[in-house]
């Protein structure tokens, strides 16, 4: 598996910068094509849809206004993607060939442009900063649960990605899922971690074999990861914390192994790993 289309989420905000910098990194690794999605809401419907609703109006005044504001960030958001593009020697802009990044069109609904977007692509990169805020978060659970598509979070800097990695292997669904997506970045990691905390598998319903994956990862030119041990009674801060103990620059886990609301309201492994502000770069998938 290669990355050659990869989804970049920007809000048209400072914190945009990492994914973009991740995404046209990306791409000119893999020779890939990325398109930034832009998913700030849009201001002017939402405000003439609630006149709307309360038999009021707006004037047109107001209106502009808001339009005013939305190219301004449509306008971040393409001059941050232009930058990136350039640091990474990426063309900008549509048009055909590769690597090359390009910045979709504002669409009404960011969740109904995002499963669109996302049903053809190999890797949805966001930032850190992007899946702290409210519309952030429930995208990130869309593209995860919804759309099923694997998510890179980005943290630091993207040569990172080209130091050790870790794997936090329990054998779920959702861990061999986000390993399979994380090939063609474990195959550029100069080491593999895999980790286990011990005290939380599962083997009832899953086979956390550590060889099984190993021989995976051989099949795809990936080396051997070495194993690790870990124990805790939380298991998200005991797996990210052997991580970081590893230098490791990727973090490749399952997400939401429970149910999500069970996470929510008890906690879970997930939460603690996005709730990490800073360390390696999540790629997480479902």
């Amino acid at each position: 598996m290669s990355l050659k289309r990869i989804l970049a989420l920007a809000s048209g905000t400072a914190g945009d910068g990492p994914a973009m910098a991740f995404a046209a990194c990306l791409a000119g690794q893999y020779d890939s094509v990325v398109d930034v999605l832009p998913i700030y809401p849009d201001s002017a419907a939402d405000m003439i849809a609630l006149g709307i609703a309360l038999g009021a109006s707006m004037s047109p005044e107001a209106v502009e206004a808001l339009a005013v504001a939305e190219r301004e960030l449509q306008g971040r958001i393409e001059g941050a993607a232009r930058r990136a593009a350039n640091e990474a020697d990426v063309v900008f802009g549509a048009g055909d060939g590769a690597p090359r990044m390009a910045v979709l069109t504002r669409g009404l609904r960011p969740s109904l442009a995002l499963s669109r977007h996302a049903a053809l692509a190999d890797l949805v990169v966001a930032s850190q900063a992007g899946v702290q805020t409210g519309l952030g978060q429930e995208l990130l659970g869309q593209a995860l649960l919804g759309d099923r598509a694997p998510v890179l979070v980005a943290r630091g800097d993207p040569d990172r990605l080209a130091g050790p990695a870790a794997i936090a292997w329990d054998g779920s669904p959702q861990a061999g899922r986000a390993v399979r997506a994380a090939l063609p970045l474990l195959a550029m990691a100069s080491a593999v971690h895999v980790l286990q905390c011990v005290s939380s598998l599962d083997r009832n319903t899953a086979d956390p074999d550590i060889d099984l994956l190993n021989a995976y990862l051989k099949l795809h030119g990936v080396g051997a990861g070495v194993a690790t041990f870990v124990e805790g009674e939380d298991e998200g801060a005991a797996l990210i914390a052997a991580a970081e103990g590893k230098q490791a620059g990727l973090f490749v886990a399952g997400a939401w192994g429970h149910s999500r609301l069970r996470e929510t309201i008890f906690g879970g492994a997930t939460r603690t790993f996005l709730h990490r502000k800073d360390g390696p770069s999540l790629l997480l998938a479902h």
